[in-house]
C-alpha cells in the first residue's frame, strides 16, 4: 500500500536505533504497526509505534505530542501504561502467544518491538473458505485457549479478540496478536475508552467503565470467531442483541447448534452458544470451564439447558406469555431458546489490540442485574416465537408478528419491567451518542488525513515542479558550457593554424635569409675574384649596398635590433631589397611586434620597385586581411613618397 495510505507514519528507511522501518503492517485508532528489520541480529521485526490519532499527532522533525495542551496528561498517561504492559507482557514466552521482545522511548513516544510472524490471519483463511471444518477450528481454538489461559492468570484480558488478530503461521500454528494497552489509555478518568469489534465484542465493553469485563469478555469474542468459522458470518453485535431483548426489532441470533447442526459435534456447538450468552453472567467464567465443555470433560449438553433453565426462571418472574397453538400438520415450536441476531452495523473506529489489568471479583452493578433480567425474559419469549425449521415463511413472518405485538402489550402491563426497560433504554442512548462521536472523530481524522494527503501532493507537486526548474536550469547551464567548449576548440584551432602559417613565414624568412646569405657570398667571391691585381687599389663599394650588406647580416645572425637600426632608413630611402627585409620582420615578429598590415605596406612598395618576391608574399598577406584594412594600406602606399 502507498505510503499516502498512511500519511501519519514514518517513511520506509527510517532508522531508530539498530532498527529500519521498511513498510507499514497497518493502522489502528491507537498505534501504528510496522514491518522492520533489525540490523543486529539481521532478521525482520514487528514494531508497535504509540501514536493515538485522538489526542495525538506527528510533527515534522518525526515526533509525536499531544494535539494540545489540555490532552497532554491524557496522552502520557495512556504512554506510560503502553510501556508498564510491553514490559509485562515480555515476561511471558507461549508459543501462541505474540512475543515482546522489548520496548523503548524515541521521538516523544514509545515502540513495542514483537516477533514478526510470517503467514495470513484467520479473517483472510476465512475470506477464501468462508467456513472451517470442526478438526481445523479445534487446531486454532484449543493452542489459542492455552495461551490466553496464561494470560488471564496473569490478570490481563485481551478485549480485542477477532480473526484479523488470530494469525495461521506457515506451519499452520495460531499466534493471538495486538496485545497492547493503549485502547483503554485515553478514557476520562484513567478508565477504558469504548472502541470495539463488532459482531465480536460482548455488550459490557460497550460501557466507558471496565467492571463487568473479564475472561468472559475475551470468551465472547473467541466464541463468536468460532460461530464466524461455522456459519460464513460474524454473529449480531452486542447493540442488535440488546434491541431484540427490548422488542424493537424482529431479527434473533440464530443459534449456533441450528447453523453447524449436522456438520459440527453437538458439544461443540452448544459451547459455543454458551460463550455468545448475552449476559455476562450466563457465558463460562473462565478458559478451563469453557475448554472443558468444548472437549466435552463436563456435560456441554447438560450446561446449556441449565442456562436456559436460570433464564427462563427469571423471565418468570417479569412476563408469563401463553404459548402459541401450532398449525395444523406442524410441529410444535422448539424449546431451544433463541438469542437476537447481529444487524448489520458500520464498523467502529478500529483500536490496537486492549490488554487490561485487573482483579475479577464477580461483583455487578444494578444495571448488569437488570439487563440479565431482560436478556433472561427475552430469552423466554423467543420460545413461543421460534418456528420449525419447515414452517411456511410467510406464516412465520406472521407468527413472529403476532407474538412481539402480544409481547409488547404484556411488557407495558407489567411496571416491574419499566425501570429495566428504562435503563437499558437509557444505555442504549448512550452508546449510540458515544458511537456518534466516535464516528464524527473517525470522520474529522478522515478529513484531517486527506488534508494532510492534499498537503502532501501539493508539497510533492511543488517539489516535482522545483526538480523540472532545476533540470531545465541545469541543461541551459550544460548547453552554454557545451558552446563555450565548442567556441575554445574554435579558438585553438584558429590559434593553431596561426601558429602553422607563422611557422610557415618564419622558414620562408630563414630560407630566404639562407639564399640572401649566400647570394652574399656568392657576391663577394665575385668581387674577390674581380679583385685588381696586387698594387691596384679596388673600386669602393657604394655605401647604400654596404649598409645594406650589414643590415642582412644582421639580420642573418638574428640581431633584430641591429637589422632594424640599419634597413629602417634604407627602406624609407627607396632600397626595395631593405623593404622586402622589413616586411618579413613585421610578418614574423622578428624584433618588432607582428603587424601584417605593416608587412603588406612595405611587401607593396617592393612590389612597386619590380620585386617579384615581394609581388607574392603581399597578395599572401592581403588574405589575412580585411577588405578595410587591405583598402587602408593601399592608399598609404600609393601617398608613400621616399625620403
Amino acid at each position: 500500500m502507498s505510503e499516502q495510505a498512511y500519511p501519519d507514519a514514518l517513511q520506509p528507511q527510517y532508522r531508530m536505533h539498530w532498527y529500519t522501518i521498511e513498510r507499514v503492517l497497518g493502522q489502528g485508532g491507537f498505534g501504528i504497526t510496522y514491518l522492520a528489520r533489525d540490523t543486529n541480529l539481521d532478521q525482520l521485526v514487528a514494531i508497535k509505534e504509540y501514536l493515538p490519532v485522538e489526542v495525538a499527532s506527528r510533527r515534522a522533525d518525526a515526533t509525536v505530542r499531544s494535539r494540545s495542551e489540555g490532552q497532554r496528561e491524557r496522552y502520557r498517561w495512556g504512554l506510560d501504561r503502553f510501556i508498564q504492559e510491553a514490559r509485562t507482557l515480555a515476561r511471558f514466552d507461549h508459543p501462541n502467544i505474540v512475543r515482546v521482545h522489548s520496548v523503548f522511548e524515541h521521538n516523544g513516544t514509545a515502540y513495542m518491538v514483537m516477533r514478526f510472524e510470517e503467514g495470513d490471519n484467520l479473517a483472510a483463511l476465512l475470506e477464501r473458505r468462508s467456513t472451517l471444518p470442526e478438526r481445523d477450528l479445534l487446531r486454532i481454538l484449543l493452542p489459542i485457549l492455552d495461551g490466553l489461559e496464561l494470560m488471564h492468570n496473569a490478570g490481563f484480558i485481551h478485549r480485542d479478540i477477532k480473526p484479523d488478530n488470530i494469525h495461521i503461521r506457515a506451519d499452520g500454528s495460531p499466534v493471538l496478536l495486538d496485545f497492547g494497552s493503549a485502547r483503554h489509555a485515553l478514557g476520562k478518568a484513567h478508565t477504558l475508552t469504548i472502541l470495539v469489534a463488532p459482531g465480536y465484542a460482548p455488550f459490557e465493553q460497550y460501557h466507558s467503565s471496565s467492571e463487568n469485563q473479564g475472561p468472559w469478555s475475551d470468551i465472547y469474542g473467541l466464541g463468536a470467531t468460532c460461530y464466524r468459522a461455522i456459519a460464513g458470518m460474524p454473529p449480531m453485535d452486542a447493540i442488535s442483541r440488546s434491541k431484540g431483548i427490548l422488542g424493537s426489532t424482529r431479527e434473533v441470533l440464530v443459534p449456533a447448534r441450528n447453523v453447524g447442526s449436522g456438520r459440527y459435534s453437538a458439544q461443540l456447538l452448544a459451547a459455543i452458544d454458551h460463550a455468545l450468552e448475552f449476559v455476562e453472567k450466563n457465558r463460562p467464567q473462565t478458559v478451563a470451564e469453557w475448554r472443558r465443555e468444548i472437549l466435552g470433560e463436563t456435560s456441554a449438553a447438560g450446561a446449556a439447558p441449565a442456562v436456559a433453565d436460570r433464564s427462563a426462571a427469571a423471565a418468570s418472574q417479569q412476563v408469563t406469555p401463553p404459548a402459541p397453538s401450532p398449525a395444523a400438520g406442524q410441529s410444535a415450536p422448539s424449546a431451544v431458546p433463541p438469542q437476537p441476531a447481529i444487524a448489520a452495523h458500520q464498523a467502529l473506529p478500529r483500536a490496537d489490540a486492549p490488554v487490561a489489568r485487573r482483579g475479577w471479583s464477580g461483583a455487578r452493578t444494578p444495571v448488569a442485574w437488570s439487563i440479565a433480567g431482560a436478556a433472561a425474559a427475552a430469552i423466554a419469549i423467543a420460545v413461543f416465537l421460534w418456528p420449525p425449521i419447515d414452517r411456511d415463511p410467510e406464516e412465520k413472518i406472521r407468527q413472529i408478528q403476532k407474538e412481539l405485538e402480544r409481547t409488547k402489550e404484556l411488557l407495558k402491563e407489567r411496571d416491574t419491567d419499566a425501570k429495566t426497560r428504562e435503563k437499558l433504554l437509557a444505555l442504549l442512548a448512550e452508546q449510540e451518542e458515544a458511537k456518534r462521536r466516535q464516528e464524527d472523530e473517525a470522520r474529522k481524522r478522515r478529513e484531517e488525513q486527506e488534508k494532510q494527503a492534499q498537503a502532501k501532493l501539493r508539497q510533492e507537486e511543488e517539489a516535482r515542479k522545483r526538480r523540472e526548474e532545476q533540470d531545465k536550469l541545469a541543461e541551459a547551464k550544460r548547453r552554454q558550457q557545451e558552446e563555450a567548449r565548442k567556441r575554445l576548440e574554435e579558438k585553438q584551432r584558429l590559434a593553431e593554424a596561426r601558429l602553422r602559417k607563422e611557422e610557415e613565414a618564419r622558414k620562408r624568412l630563414e630560407e630566404q635569409q639562407r639564399l640572401a646569405e649566400a647570394a652574399r657570398q656568392a657576391e663577394e667571391q665575385r668581387l674577390a675574384l674581380t679583385q685588381p691585381p696586387a698594387g691596384v687599389r679596388a673600386p669602393k663599394r657604394p655605401p647604400e649596398a654596404e649598409k645594406l650588406a650589414q643590415g642582412e647580416a644582421a639580420l642573418a645572425r638574428r640581431e633584430y635590433e641591429k637589422a632594424y637600426e640599419i634597413l629602417t632608413p634604407l627602406a624609407h630611402g627607396g632600397n626595395s631589397r631593405a623593404q622586402v627585409r622589413l616586411a618579413e620582420m613585421y610578418a614574423g615578429g622578428m624584433g618588432v611586434s607582428k603587424n601584417n598590415n605593416q608587412a603588406y605596406i612595405w611587401y607593396s612598395l617592393a612590389a612597386q620597385g619590380g620585386s617579384t618576391t615581394a609581388r607574392t608574399e603581399r597578395d599572401r598577406i592581403a588574405r589575412l586581411l580585411q577588405p578595410a584594412e587591405v583598402q587602408q594600406a593601399d592608399t598609404v602606399v600609393q601617398n608613400w613618397r621616399p625620403r
